[in-house]
């Protein structure tokens, strides 16, 4: 890093020391930033998540038995049905802890799964997959109206009920979400087999700590009191008003270099904290992206050269004591490009330091939050994106046009950064789908040196959406949906769960492009793979 990035990382840092920042933080000093939106939560409502790490010790205790209660009857998975901060946390945690955790004959275990989608096909595809006798639903919703987990729960009751009886219903769903709540409210009438309750001054993405992602882990065997104590060692790293604050040190390079220009956060992490980037991603994106500002999160990106990477980037790498020589590479040859980048090392190599760098992270989102102006625990732009689906809902009969892959590709290679390259699929999630657009985000960097992001839909409405309908306009949003989604019944309703899908991609597509985005929507009629590839090759003969 330069001298000029070093000098202003330096200043913002001292700064955050000497406005006592962390203290005030910790004593819920709400005037660290500006008014909440119309609507949102005040300040006083939202800061529980600085006592989740000393809670941790008690959800270890409340769940200590959970995993072998369900081994005992006959459990096999556990799939949790989310969106956004209910989702995204059990999503990580069973990448990261996955093959730690894999079953064997002297060793049962339960597989975790977070359906974090309306998509038809892959809801009948894990559908088909799952014993549903032997699985337990985890419906998480923190208002207990999200409509994503409620359509699945609806969905898997009456598959349930055709299939194994409808007496199964209620010991294999259980409910978490906030006390009062509709949800809540059903699972005290007694549809639920238990009602979980979730802290009410927790916000979403601040939640990997809270019951929404310890019930998961505990249900697969993860180690709660391991996660507890990585999380108060760091909290307690982060109560002091000292550069050596690892919560501030990580704020101010964020907010320094975002100010400066570099507003693309750039994270790169070792194999086995790969997934970790999509957590980040919901809380930069949703915390700070709002009023035309935000930091912008560049995370599972393919690999790059450098003279892909332009100006408006930052980095950050998070890599494991027995890291591989690639990251290390990186990191020299990033630093001696006068990059800024900021290195983090968990103290051990144990994964359980993950919950340490939850609160890192949350810890330094808020803080730089504060030096950005921002106020992070809101999302003000997200209703009007729901709003505008429920109306096109009503009307199955609305179809998405879009425009040919070949004509989006040649508009791109004429744009370049500050710019970004925002691609949001509604299509179905698997390794090859994702590999594919990770071959189509390599192309538009090295074409353009524009940065990309890339979200699954509806996945991303709950995470990087607010940044694209509030943060800068500066994106150039390519949104794929397919032409022909299986219409599967949602229960009691009128419409399928391709409608709802369709509905979702189009009231989003429109709301970005009401508020100043650039939005190409390019309908995929055949196989999204030998689709984006074919068009990769021919732009690259031309």
């Amino acid at each position: 890093m330069n001298e000029n990035h070093t000098v202003s990382v330096t200043q913002a840092l001292q700064r955050l020391v000497d406005e006592s920042l962390a203290s005030r933080l910790w004593n819920r000093d709400a005037t660290l930033w500006p008014k909440p939106s119309h609507g949102g939560d005040p300040a006083s409502k939202t800061l529980g998540w600085l006592d989740l790490p000393i809670r941790l010790s008690m959800l270890a205790a409340q769940f200590s038995d959970l995993h072998s209660q369900l081994l005992s009857d006959g459990f096999t998975d556990v799939v949790v049905l989310g969106m956004g901060g209910s989702s995204m946390t059990p999503l990580t945690l069973s990448s990261i802890f996955g093959e730690s955790n894999s079953a064997s004959d002297d060793h049962p275990t339960i597989r975790l799964h977070a359906l974090d989608t309306v998509n038809p096909t892959t809801v009948s595809n894990i559908t088909a997959e799952l014993d549903l006798s032997k699985t337990l639903f985890l419906v998480s919703s923190k208002s207990g109206t999200t409509v994503e987990p409620l359509t699945l729960e609806a969905h898997f009751r009456a598959v349930m009920a055709n299939t194994v009886g409808s007496s199964m219903n209620r010991k294999n769903f259980v409910a978490l979400t906030d006390p009062g709540t509709p949800l809540a409210d059903r699972a005290r009438a007694g549809e639920f087999g238990t009602w979980v309750s979730t802290p009410v001054d927790v916000g979403g993405r601040f939640s990997a700590l809270s019951t929404f992602g310890m019930m998961p882990a505990a249900a697969i065997g993860i180690n709660i009191r391991a996660f507890a104590e990585s999380a108060v060692r760091m909290a307690h790293r982060c109560q002091v008003d000292s550069t050596e604050n690892p919560g501030l040190a990580l704020a101010a390079f964020l907010a320094s270099n975002a100010l400066g220009g570099r507003d693309k956060v750039t994270l790169i992490t070792s194999d086995e904290y790969s997934v970790f980037g999509m957590w980040v991603d919901q809380l930069l994106a949703e915390s700070t992206g709002k009023n035309g500002k935000g930091l912008i999160p560049i995370t599972g990106e393919p690999v790059l050269t450098l003279d892909d990477f332009a100006s408006d980037r930052q980095f950050v790498v998070l890599k494991s004591k027995n890291d591989d020589k690639r990251v290390n590479h990186t990191i020299f040859t990033l630093r001696n490009s006068d990059h800024p980048v900021f290195v983090i090392e968990p103290p051990t190599d144990d994964i359980h330091e993950i919950s340490g760098e939850f609160f890192r992270w949350q810890f330094a989102t808020t803080a730089a939050s504060s030096l950005m102006d921002i106020y992070p625990f809101d999302q003000p732009d997200v209703e009007s994106a729901k709003l505008k689906s429920r109306e096109l809902i009503s009307d199955p009969s609305v179809a998405i046009e879009g425009i040919s892959l070949d004509a989006a590709l040649d508009q791109i290679k004429s744009e370049s950064s500050p710019r970004y390259v925002a691609i949001t699929a509604f299509l179905p999630e698997s390794p090859e789908v994702t590999a594919a657009f990770s071959e189509l985000r390599k192309w538009v960097s090295t074409q353009t040196g524009m940065a990309t992001t890339f979200g699954y839909g509806p996945r991303y409405l709950h995470s990087t959406g607010q940044l694209y309908k509030g943060g800068p306009q500066n994106a150039l949003v390519l949104g794929f949906v397919s032409g022909k989604y299986d219409h599967l019944a949602v229960p009691d309703e009128a419409y399928t769960f391709g409608h709802l899908i369709e509905a979702q991609a189009g009231g989003d597509f429109a709301v970005m492009a009401e508020g100043g985005q650039t939005v190409l929507t390019i309908k995929i009629e055949g196989d999204i793979i030998d689709e984006l590839m074919t068009a990769i090759r021919t732009l690259d003969k031309n």
